[in-house]
């Protein structure tokens, strides 16, 4: 087996805050003429009184102090008690340049926006995709970070200005150092999204990739919190035997799967090996495998191909108009961040295309009132229908809660099992198949009306307060469009 496959993607949120800085920025221009013969004259003369200067350019005193005080906010003099004298940032502009006749550059005060992050404090570029969502995993900055982030601000804006610079159109030519901060003003804390794939190597290790253009730029004491909060975030969890797989395999008499069981030990790589890449191994005729959730680009794109087909190919079929189901796995890292929320609003936007009213149906696993929390886990854009199945005493979650059910009834449909990662078992793998089949659609569809019938069926996710949202009081009457029989 050669390369790598990805089985799961996640976004994580790197904590940010964003300041509001007063500086004063030594910028790369040329001081005015005056300004520049005060400078070179104060440097002969040494500290002289303002009187002396006031009768040497032909001042009145205003004219005199407006002059001396304005070259002095420039941080280019020091004024006390009606003496003057050049300041020190000035002095070491002379040295700078070894000689009587440096070129000075004009120092000005500025008011900036800076995104810190709160880890390494560097800065970040601001844009539109910072996001406080929960439906992505938010790291944690440490207790330091947070009590003092103003003062670590203060501290990185000087030392990291030509970092800040360089994100700035405006000052990235011309500016090179900051003379002082006068003020640092803490605005918002927020988070910045950060993808990380997961991947399996051909001997069966995980790989994990950190989104390559926050790698890039991103320092080494960053990148290991990155990786060690990603390490933190997975579940722990023992290794123990796969529930649920058998009645996968009786569910849609998937005979082919056992030769690939020892025990209750499943060979995953030579499965993705014969099944997946080779495709010695075949599921049977109109039956595709698939691999990694189906959020993920590769599998989204064939799911929206096989969507498109029976919508709006009147030649092969006639057009098929009907809203979606997906019954997802009971687990924590299973939808978080971007890939699903980018499918979500593909498949959104597919079933608006020739239909009316017909929608994508989410349905969750939640403990009674564990909803609010699976609700905000997996809010994301164009998701309307949120539903919540529970797990009954005697018989558990559907499978132990590691099936997943993408069903467009009639048409197609999407079976996958959750399998833990060898030595790794807070991680799942999904593994199963792509259907037009008569006996997988029906097996399909008995398994989302088991998941979400009678007791099981918890409520509607409520993501406004509008009255039109009240929960249905139960699945038929939720679910109109699964009330079907096969015939």
């Amino acid at each position: 087996m050669a390369g790598s496959f990805e089985f799961n993607r996640i976004t994580f949120g790197l904590p940010v805050e964003t300041f509001r800085v007063e500086a004063y920025i030594a910028l790369d221009e040329r001081l005015p003429v005056v300004t520049e013969f005060v400078m070179r004259l104060l440097k002969v003369c040494g500290q002289v009184p303002l009187t002396a200067v006031r009768d040497y350019f032909g001042f009145n005193d205003i004219e005199a102090r407006a002059v001396i005080e304005s070259l002095t906010m420039q941080g280019l003099l020091d004024l006390q008690d009606d003496e003057v004298r050049l300041s020190s940032f000035a002095l070491e502009k002379f040295e700078e340049a070894g000689g009587d006749h440096p070129r000075f550059s004009k120092v000005e005060l500025k008011t900036d926006t800076v995104t810190f992050d709160l880890v390494s404090f560097m800065p970040l570029r601001s844009t539109s995709t910072e996001i406080a969502s929960d439906n992505i995993i938010k790291l944690d900055a440490t207790e330091d970070a947070l009590g003092n982030s103003v003062e670590r601000a203060r501290v990185a804006y000087r030392r990291r200005y030509p970092e800040i610079a360089s994100l700035r159109a405006d000052l990235r030519e011309r500016s090179y150092g900051v003379y002082s901060v006068e003020s640092v003003e803490s605005k918002r804390r927020n988070y910045v999204p950060v993808p990380v794939s997961f991947e399996l190597d051909q001997d069966g290790h995980v790989e994990r990739r950190i989104d390559e253009a926050f790698e890039r730029i991103a320092p080494p004491e960053l990148l290991h919190f990155v990786s060690e909060q990603v390490t933190a975030a997975i579940p722990r969890t023992l290794a123990l035997p796969v529930a649920g797989l058998d009645a996968f395999i009786e569910a849609f008499d998937l005979r082919i799967l056992n030769q690939y069981l020892t025990g209750k030990k499943f060979d995953l790589l030579r499965y993705l090996a014969e099944v997946q890449l080779g495709r010695s191994v075949r599921y049977g005729e109109r039956v595709e495998p698939m691999f990694g959730n189906l959020y993920l680009q590769e599998n989204r794109e064939r799911i929206l191909a096989r969507l498109a087909d029976r919508r709006h190919d009147q030649r092969r079929h006639g057009a098929l108009l009907t809203s979606l189901a997906w019954l997802v796995p009971d687990y924590a890292l299973w939808g978080r961040g971007e890939a699903f929320a980018q499918t979500v609003n593909a498949l959104s936007s597919a079933l608006q295309v020739g239909g009316q009213g017909d929608d994508l149906y989410l349905f969750a696993n939640a403990e009674p009132g564990e909803e609010a929390n699976v609700t905000n886990s997996l809010r994301v854009p164009h998701l309307q229908e949120l539903h919540f199945v529970r797990p009954q005493p005697a018989g558990g979650r559907l499978m132990a809660g590691r099936l997943e059910i993408l069903l467009y009834p009639t048409a197609f449909m999407v079976a996958m099992f959750h399998l833990p990662v060898p030595g790794n078992e807070g991680l799942w793998v999904p593994i199963g198949f792509i259907s037009s089949q008569d006996r997988h659609l029906d097996t399909a569809h008995k398994l989302l009306r088991q998941a979400g019938s009678g007791a099981r069926y918890g409520r509607r996710a409520r993501f406004t307060n509008k009255e039109h949202l009240q929960s249905p009081p139960g699945f038929d009457e939720a679910c109109t469009f699964l009330n079907y029989c096969t015939l």
